[in-house]
């Protein structure tokens, strides 16, 4: 347990993380920080937040325990605004979905060195909706979290992040940043673009209304993450581009390769791609 947690941007998981913290005990005081008035009073009446701010200067004391929940774009910028807490706080993390980029963002700011507290992390856990109003406190029960400290990572910053996740239920496992970009390009951020682009995609044919009126529950089930949060997505893909397109290319190619079985009415061979996702599939559901 710790004295202090300072969460910078509360939507959807800022939100559900300090909620978690709250019905668990872990913390004596939450400070929520967010440059937007009604999500901090929003937070308040939630009673998940102790103190809510909007701007890093109002807080008058360094935390024990910082968490940057911001979209990607914006990490630069509170790294920026909180290096004076670097120095003495317990332990520095984020919710990040891409690794290498907060990595590069921090490092420029302290002339391409990582301030030893800070512990790169991602919980793997969301929904659809966004904001502090869609928040849980449960969001991460027996979900993984990715911690992805350097060598130079203090162990008991390491360990005090581990904590904080596994009071919320968590799964905390470790990766090095680049393995974690390169994974989460091909499970996370692929299958959100393509849900993006199958929607829009949809969304400017002749017969747009009564395409979704009959839509199936494949499709629901399917393009449900189109339904998120536009920016943290641009964020996302933008930041992880480089693994993403390498993702991209691999798909393209193994789409090509079903569209020359439909070509040649080859159904042995369609048969054959399908079983193998079949099984890849239900392998996975297994784990």
């Amino acid at each position: 347990m710790v004295d202090t947690v300072c969460i910078i941007g509360i939507g959807l998981i800022g939100g559900s993380l300090a909620g978690g913290l709250r019905s668990r005990d872990w913390c004596k005081t939450i400070i929520g920080i967010d440059v937007d008035e009604q999500t901090i009073a929003d937070a308040r009446r939630l009673k998940i937040i102790d103190q809510g701010f909007t701007r890093v200067a109002d807080c008058e004391f360094t935390p024990d325990v910082v968490v940057v929940a911001v979209p990607l774009s914006y990490v630069r910028s509170v790294f920026a605004e909180t290096r004076h807490w670097f120095a003495s706080c317990k332990a520095y993390t984020d919710v990040g979905s891409t690794k290498l980029s907060v990595l590069q963002d921090l490092a420029s700011e302290f002339d391409g060195k990582v301030p030893a507290c800070f512990v790169p992390g991602h919980p793997i856990a969301g929904r659809e909706q966004n904001g502090v109003l869609a928040a849980v406190d449960n969001l991460f029960v027996d979900r993984k979290v990715i911690l992805t400290p350097n060598t130079g990572t203090s162990a008991d910053s390491i360990a005090l992040v581990r904590e904080m996740w596994q009071q919320l239920g968590a799964h905390v496992e470790q990766l090095d940043a680049e393995t974690h970009d390169q994974i989460l390009a091909a499970t996370s951020h692929l299958p959100h673009a393509i849900a993006f682009a199958l929607v829009h995609c949809l969304s400017t044919q002749t017969h747009t209304p009564e395409i979704f009126r009959y839509a199936a529950g494949g499709f629901a089930d399917f393009t449900r993450i189109a339904s998120s949060d536009p920016i943290v997505w641009r964020d996302i893909c933008l930041a992880n581009r480089h693994e993403l397109l390498k993702a991209i290319d691999d798909f393209d190619s193994n789409l090509k390769q079903l569209r020359t079985s439909l070509e040649n009415g080859d159904g042995d061979a369609l048969q054959s791609i399908f079983l193998r996702a079949k099984n890849a599939r239900d392998e996975y559901n297994g784990s």
